[in-house]
């Protein structure tokens, strides 16, 4: 039988600590001056509009959701780090509200980082690549295998495999997917082709503003007009290769010879990765 998933605050153990504490827990309200922004949060854009209506939204209603926050150790002002709600705090600071009200977690960095992170998962927060950076963070800085982390964010291992892949896009095109002028399943599709034509076919899906469906037929269309080099190649490889690799988040390679054989070549750069690939293709 199957491992029950367990829920974020399971994983997290916040109901067992080394030194239990009774502030833990405690909803309370704090000056906007006590509080400081997470270093290394998984939001690294914060859009003004938002925050303009979000700060006219709190002067009306005032701060509906409790910002998390965990104490700074050894800071003389008595000041909390913020876990989750950073932008409530830089809102609330811009509707000039003086206290905001706090709920306080004793957490250490690696489940400080995973709540931030789950809680933007959750609302669905933030966008494509720093929600890969927040990822690839867990897995590098904090030692979590990226089944470890799906488990603790309440996703599938195929997914956040997904989510990391963008990450091996050019810098460039991980801009336009930062700012929103390439989606991640446009990113998905480009990671099939050769370097060169990912920025290439980027460019025009921007400036002809081809749906995911368009970019998909215009790879298929520009490999049936690359002329067969090789007895050991069709004009379908590119096409395959692209379909592989969206599905197995990974790179694939085809290889044909003429009697009709075909090798596939999968390269992944980590056991994690290679870990995916089985879980995708069912391997006990």
């Amino acid at each position: 039988m199957a491992n029950k998933r367990r829920s974020m605050a399971e994983f997290l153990n916040l109901a067992e600590y080394e030194t239990p504490t009774v502030t833990d827990g405690l909803k309370r309200e704090l000056s906007t001056d006590k509080l400081r922004p997470k270093a290394n949060q998984p939001r690294r854009t914060i859009d003004p509009t938002e925050l303009e209506h979000m700060a006219a939204t709190i002067r009306m209603l005032g701060i509906i959701q409790p910002i998390v926050v965990r104490p700074l150790p050894n800071d003389p002002a008595g000041c909390y780090e913020i876990v989750a709600g950073e932008r409530r705090w830089r809102a609330a600071q811009l509707a000039a509200i003086s206290t905001v009200p706090v709920i306080i977690r004793h957490l250490d960095e690696r489940r400080a980082t995973l709540y931030s992170l789950a809680e933007n998962v959750a609302r669905s927060d933030l966008n494509p690549i720093d929600l890969a950076k927040g990822y690839q963070r867990v897995v590098k800085e904090l030692g979590f295998s990226q089944t470890e982390l799906a488990e603790a964010i309440g996703q599938n291992i195929k997914t956040v495999n997904r989510v990391l892949q963008l990450l091996k896009l050019p810098d460039a095109i991980q801009s336009f997917i930062e700012q929103g002028s390439l989606s991640a399943k446009h990113g998905e599709l480009l990671l099939g082709l050769p370097k060169a034509r990912q920025f290439e076919l980027a460019q025009l899906a921007i400036q002809q503003q081809w749906s995911v469906r368009e970019l998909e037929r215009q790879i298929t269309k520009a490999a049936q007009e690359i002329p067969n080099k090789s007895s050991n190649t069709d004009n379908d490889v590119t096409r395959e290769q692209a379909l592989w690799s969206e599905q197995l988040g990974a790179d694939v390679k085809l290889r044909h010879w003429k009697t009709g054989k075909v090798r596939i070549i999968i390269t992944v750069a980590s056991l994690d990765e290679y870990q995916g690939i089985r879980e995708r293709l069912g391997v006990n």
